[in-house]
């Protein structure tokens, strides 16, 4: 009977205490990133990193974090491979979900190596492709932008095939219906198609760059869930005509969403049945930017449009997979509670009183481990901003202003805009990660 007790003790007690370790370098990385010295973020990430904090099934995730700050670090290279990276061992882990899925039934998902989620895996072939640009490398940012396309073209297909092995592995008789794909309402992102227009246009292929623009406009107009309200579609032209600007303002603000643990408990009182279901949610962070201008020396001003609501896309693409989240939640509940019944069981056959011990125990294991997976990626930002201007060769110093939703001046990053002559496309970034 030691092993039974050993065994609920250790296997089940262990394994759901593992999921708190990266919660105290996660704040820490939160908190140094909205500082906005990035450097000293890259040395925190790094430092993490050697610590061993980020453990081998988190190595997604480290990638996501150093891609990011890397890029608002001005390291693009560095920032390419990381977000490479993370992009190639997402596809790899998405081969073996059934098979991960079905680990996962033993104690929770957190003992799964983190495969990412699909917004994640979209945002990072955008920065991507803002890192090509400053590389002036605009061929390969293209490449990463039609990315993005394809990826939210084959959500639905992606999930599918999943779906259906997983609930042939289902032995729990919970119900096959419980296995099922999300619907979404989004197929078409404002970001991408935003950026593959200017691509298009600044790599002399004029219908490729009207066929964007065109399916641009068609993603706020057919999306209002995600994009309430877009840009003015007359200003919005102006990205299709290359002579018309040579630099691109791109700003971000506020914060992705982060996942919150929702908990069920359910007694049976009849069977002496305890069950806890833990399932994730997204949740939204208020930004308090309302809008952002480009303040010049002469005292001009340009205001940034909103293309892209990330959090909002983020809660959108993330409906796809959430019916597979929570079927799993309940089939390994189900699960632990057949395990607990059995032990218990057993225990009994050779004392009552050991019997009510390993009966608590089991509840108390259930309860302990039953964690939902609350990783993700940290840094994000929330809201996308961007405009085009078209400047003279030589230095420009200008601010870039965040304001409030009354109307108050809350943040300024001033930057130098440095024009070569016949510049083709100058990219300028500022974040306000607040």
């Amino acid at each position: 009977m030691k092993r039974i007790t050993g065994f609920v003790a250790l296997i089940f007690v262990v394994g759901g205490c593992a999921a708190y370790q990266l919660d105290s370098a996660q704040n820490e990385l939160r908190t140094s990133f909205a500082s906005g010295d990035y450097t000293t973020t890259v040395e925190l990430i790094e430092k993490l990193e050697k610590n061993e904090v980020y453990q081998n099934k988190e190595k997604v995730l480290l990638h996501l974090e150093h891609g990011l700050v890397n890029h608002f670090a001005s390291n693009y290279e560095q920032s390419s491979y990381h977000f490479t990276q993370a992009e190639n061992e997402m596809d790899v882990l998405f081969t073996k979900s059934v098979s991960r899925a079905i680990k996962s039934f033993v104690v929770n998902d957190n003992t799964l190596a983190y495969d990412g989620e699909d917004y994640e895996d979209i945002y990072l072939n955008i920065f991507k492709c803002l890192n090509y640009i400053h590389q002036d490398e605009l061929e390969s940012a293209l490449v990463e932008v039609r990315r993005v396309t394809y990826k939210l073209e084959r959500l639905d297909q992606k999930y599918n095939g999943l779906v259906e092995s997983l609930s042939k592995a289902d032995t729990t008789n919970t119900g096959q219906h419980e296995w099922k794909t999300g619907d979404t309402n989004i197929q078409n992102s404002a970001m991408g198609r935003y950026l593959s227009t200017i691509l298009y246009a600044k790599t002399n292929k004029p219908d490729d760059a009207r066929i964007e623009y065109e399916n641009l406009l068609k993603a706020y107009r057919e999306q209002p869930s995600v994009y309430s309200t877009g840009p003015n579609a007359s200003q919005l032209r102006e990205i299709t005509e290359p002579d018309r600007y040579n630099v691109l303002v791109q700003a971000f603000a506020g914060r992705a969403p982060v996942k919150e643990q929702n908990d069920i408990r359910l007694y049976l009182d009849e069977s002496d049945t305890y069950l806890k279901f833990s399932l994730p949610s997204l949740k939204t962070f208020s930004s308090q930017v309302s809008h952002v201008k480009v303040n010049f020396e002469d005292g001009e001003t340009a205001q940034l449009d909103l293309i892209e609501e990330m959090d909002q896309v983020a809660k959108e693409v993330y409906k796809v997979k959430e019916p597979i989240i929570y079927a799993r939640t309940v089939v390994r509940t189900f699960l632990k509670a057949a395990a607990a019944a059995k032990m218990k069981k057993e225990a009994k056959k050779e004392d009552e009183t050991l019997g009510s011990i390993v009966n608590i125990l089991g509840k108390i294991a259930q309860e302990t481990t039953e964690k939902a997976d609350l990783r993700s990626w940290q840094t994000m930002p929330g809201k996308a901003y961007a405009t085009v201007l078209n400047l003279s060769p030589g230095e420009h110093n200008v601010e870039v202003q965040y304001y409030g939703h009354s109307g108050q001046l809350i943040h300024t990053q001033p930057r130098t805009i440095t024009v070569r002559e016949n510049e083709t496309l100058k990219l300028v970034e500022s974040i306000y990660w607040n």
